[in-house]
């Protein structure tokens, strides 16, 4: 059983008219100040975004490369914080179908190599793009740490799937902020301020969601860890993490948004990496069970 993002024209028409009146959301990424080249970048979710399933917002259309996008930014949290609990994930399924009754939307229950989601059904990188790190932080982490961790993290994805799908760390690059309103051409991963209580990271994707299966891709990705309402660890494993989150298990499961894989909010799945929660001093991200290696084969094959 699969739960599915399945993105149409009918579905975005549904939207425009039941939601033209909802009012902007209550999360914002914050202004962001490199503290070592006092660069400032200011990234705000635009007025017209929705949200249109658990911690996942919809940030509109746009060109790239000459093809219609359409922006999602997913959210996750710290486990205090969470919503309650879906049992059939995000409600949404192909057009025509009960979003309460379509069994592809579940998750759990068949055990746990059945724990998985896509972002929708097909859309996967089919070119390699390489990806920007800026990695300073207030929060004391080693930037060589986080630049090899982030690296690691996606080579844990690319092994389950047997594919190259993330490229590697443009060494020079710079980095500009997340992309809400149209991709600029960058993925790229920072630390910064997210005005949301208990929003630990935020993993906006930019990609074509709807049509054909074989039509639909990836093309664009940026993350923003939360290094105002949290403080982070490079190793939980080993040092007291009462207070902390463990970069390398977050990062771990902020990678599986970026290769295309939905979070779970079913409890039968509360072990596998793309479980949508998390907490204090957790370290079981870091690792893929059999639900994320299967999403991610089968994303891929």
């Amino acid at each position: 059983m699969k739960k599915q993002l399945v993105l149409s024209v009918i579905l975005t028409l549904v939207f425009s008219v039941g939601l033209v009146v909802a009012a902007k959301p209550d999360f914002m990424a914050g202004e962001v100040t490199n503290p070592v080249t006092g660069v400032v970048k200011t990234v705000t979710l635009p007025a017209r975004a929705v949200e249109i399933a658990p911690n996942v917002f919809y940030l509109g259309t746009a060109v790239d490369n000459g093809k219609i996008v359409e922006g999602y930014a997913f959210i996750d949290y710290k486990k205090r914080f969470a919503k309650p609990e879906t049992v059939c994930g995000n409600g949404i399924c192909e057009p025509g179908e009960n979003p309460k009754k379509c069994p592809e939307d579940c998750v759990g229950g068949g055990g746990t190599s059945d724990c998985y989601g896509f972002l929708s059904r097909g859309a996967k990188w089919k070119t390699v793009e390489d990806y920007i790190v800026d990695p300073t932080n207030t929060r004391g982490l080693d930037e060589s740490f986080v630049r090899n961790n982030i690296a690691d993290d996606i080579g844990k994805w690319e092994t389950a799937a047997s594919y190259n799908i993330l490229g590697n760390e443009i060494i020079n690059g710079t980095v500009d902020g997340a992309d809400m309103v149209s991709p600029d051409g960058k993925n790229e991963v920072y630390f910064g301020d997210i005005d949301q209580p208990g929003a630990i990271g935020v993993t906006i994707i930019w990609g074509i969601f709807y049509g054909p299966p074989k039509n639909r891709e990836l093309v664009e990705w940026d993350q923003i860890y939360n290094q105002v309402d949290f403080d982070w660890s490079e190793d939980c494993l080993s040092e007291n993490c009462s207070d902390k989150m463990d970069f390398e298990s977050i990062a771990t499961h902020e990678l599986g948004h970026s290769v295309g894989l939905d979070d779970l909010y079913n409890s039968d799945c509360s072990e596998m990496t793309m479980y949508g929660y998390a907490n204090y001093g957790e370290t079981k991200k870091r690792t893929l069970e059999n639900g994320d290696k299967t999403g991610v084969s089968k994303l891929y094959s």
